[in-house]
């Protein structure tokens, strides 16, 4: 495996020395490189011997460092791909007809740690575990789900015990820190396998930093695939009871709760989120673990700054997915509402594309929102969470925030968070 030169800068000291577009990189420093990590890693060094094949032809050139950069930009990695089965897994029910993309399932430790994906280690060999620590590969998020090694090969649809404890122990024996998370299956690996598993992982803290817990997300498109029971009101109830018990024996012994729930639980039990220091560092914000809280917290703590009024009237309407639509009600509208000239309502927007049952706003495609607001009173501007779109701008089903305003004929605006409207021209 060799890294290929997409570009080399002017003047650079890779370009200085003939490197060009489409030469690969082979050793640094007599260090074979696979990819960008390994690059970072070996060319710390001021001075640089470099192996680089051409069309076959090997040349070996010694690059000097101008300041921090040697001109070289690289081809993307080629990411690992998971070849679990898992019963719950989300890319094995999206409907047929997306984009290439919404297909891969990723199992790249790599990802992992440039981006906190979450692998299983189910194929993670020696080898790998040793780079990891020799290159200091830390944080690595971590998808456990169960350390009972009959209910983990269930829940992945392994043949064989996977050796998962065996690889987590020498990850945390040299100091790699980690993150687990358990999507919870009712009737799988909740209750008592829910128990052993965190009693089997604590002592593990704190280099195993944090476990996130978070319910299963099924969609209408499971055809073929095992039947799973979803986390409703009564569910979420029983893991919130047992789980505060057992944050309770971590308080006491650990100093902190190292298991936490994703804010789902709690917005679907009908239960008050914990305070934002329950959340310590938000290990796991990205997961759904005390994102809402953080995000209400953010927002009253803007309030004090907040806009008093606009330069003219405007009505606005909020998008969401149904699980924040009442939190929006009740701890945001208040708030907004107090701005001179501004009428602003929310509009809960029901998830038809993958189900009903699949109620965060993260998930929402563009037609189900044009479906939703067709009809609704026409001139008020959409405000849609950012969180909807990916890093092209587009829907899940391939729309852009431009395709609805054209077809709506309203006007879009696209917010991280309610500050922004300071900033709405």
């Amino acid at each position: 495996m060799t890294l290929k030169v997409k570009n080399v800068a002017k003047q650079s000291p890779g370009a200085t020395m003939g490197i060009e577009p489409g030469d690969r990189l082979m050793e640094i420093n007599g260090f074979p490189i696979r990819d960008t990590i390994d690059y970072q890693f070996y060319s710390a060094d001021e001075v640089l011997d470099c192996t680089f094949s051409r069309n076959g032809d090997i040349r070996r050139v010694r690059l000097k460092r101008d300041g921090e950069t040697l001109g070289l930009d690289f081809e993307p990695m080629r990411y690992h791909t998971c070849g679990n089965r898992c019963i719950f897994c989300f890319v094995d029910q999206n409907p047929e007809g997306l984009r290439q993309s919404l297909y891969l399932k990723d199992e790249d430790y790599r990802l992992s740690f440039l981006y906190g994906n979450y692998v299983t280690l189910t194929h993670m060999n020696r080898s790998d575990l040793e780079r990891i620590v020799e290159q200091r590969l830390s944080p690595l998020y971590v998808s456990i789900h169960a350390t009972d090694p009959l209910v983990r090969k269930t829940l992945l649809g392994l043949k064989r015990d996977d050796g998962l404890l065996e690889k987590i122990h020498f990850l945390v024996k040299n100091d790699i820190e980690l993150h687990g998370q358990i999507v919870l299956c009712p009737g799988i690996n909740d209750g008592e396998v829910l128990k052993d598993s965190l009693e089997s992982l604590s002592p593990l803290f704190p280099t195993l930093r944090s476990m996130a817990v978070v319910p299963v997300g099924l969609t209408r498109h499971r055809r073929h695939l095992p039947e799973v029971a979803r986390v409703d009101a009564g569910a979420a109830k029983l893991v919130i009871n047992m789980v505060r018990q057992i944050q309770k024996s971590y308080l006491k012994h650990l100093g902190e709760p190292f298991v936490y729930l994703s804010d789902e639980f709690y917005l679907m039990a009908g239960y008050p989120l914990p305070p934002l220091d329950h959340y310590g560092d938000l290990w796991q914000v990205e997961n759904g673990v005390g994102m809402t809280r953080a995000f209400l917290s953010k927002f009253h703590e803007d309030g004090g700054v907040f806009l008093v009024r606009l330069d003219r009237p405007e009505h606005y309407i909020i998008i969401t997915g149904a699980l924040a639509g009442p939190v929006l009600e009740k701890d945001i509208l208040p708030t907004l509402r107090r701005i001179e000239n501004l009428n602003i309502d929310v509009k809960v927007v029901h998830n038809h594309f993958y189900g009903e049952s699949v109620t965060v706003s993260g998930l929402l495609t563009g037609r189900d929102i044009i479906d939703t607001i067709r009809g609704v009173r026409t001139g008020a501007t959409l405000l849609l969470p950012a969180n909807c779109l990916n890093h092209d701008g587009l829907f899940l089903d391939d729309l852009k925030p431009r395709d609805l305003a054209e077809e709506l004929d309203r006007r879009i605006l696209v917010l991280d968070d309610f500050s922004d409207l300071r900033s709405v021209p």
